[in-house]
């Protein structure tokens, strides 16, 4: 049987640490500096508002699934295709019903209030061309109504003036 071999760190315990030196463009002075009130607060915005930036093109990332989500279904008129045009339409409707709520976090932290306008913007026209690709995807299967034959029901019949016996 093989005895275990451990290193022996007991030389080590009485020994003084090694004096590092700061490295390039470190100064205490500029980490004093960032530290204070002001230059925090307006790191906390500009940190909320990139934030507020990345949330708010988050669903313009989910759009290239879905389209290759919707290309490999098919223009078919089938179960599988229709649920990926509901996912595709329903999405960006649940998206813009919670546009506050998305962004409350954000919003309700401590400090200056951060003007998150253009971010919500952003993330509303994101999630319209959203529903817009799943209303292209309806009209490509045939689903809505855009030609005139689709309203033949509505149409009254013609009345004939004369009849040939």
């Amino acid at each position: 049987m093989p005895t275990k071999v451990y290193a022996d760190l007991t030389s080590l315990v009485g020994k003084s640490q090694p004096k590092f030196e700061n490295p390039v463009g470190y100064s205490s002075s500029a980490s004093a500096a960032s530290t204070s009130g002001a230059s925090s607060r307006a790191d906390d915005s500009s940190l909320r508002a990139s934030k507020a930036w990345e949330v708010a093109m988050g669903p313009g990332k989910a759009l290239p699934m879905q389209a290759f989500m919707a290309w490999m279904s098919g223009t078919n008129v089938s179960i599988f295709s229709i649920i990926i045009t509901g996912m595709i339409l329903m999405t960006p409707l649940k998206s813009l019903m919670s546009v506050h709520q998305t962004f409350a976090p954000l919003e309700r932290v401590k400090g200056p209030q951060v003007d998150l306008t253009m971010q919500k913007l952003a993330f509303v026209a994101i999630n319209v061309a959203g529903i817009l690709f799943g209303i292209y995807r309806l009209s490509i299967m045939g689903l809505l109504p855009t030609t005139s034959s689709d309203w033949l029901a509505f149409i009254p019949a013609k009345q004939y003036v004369e009849y040939s016996l």
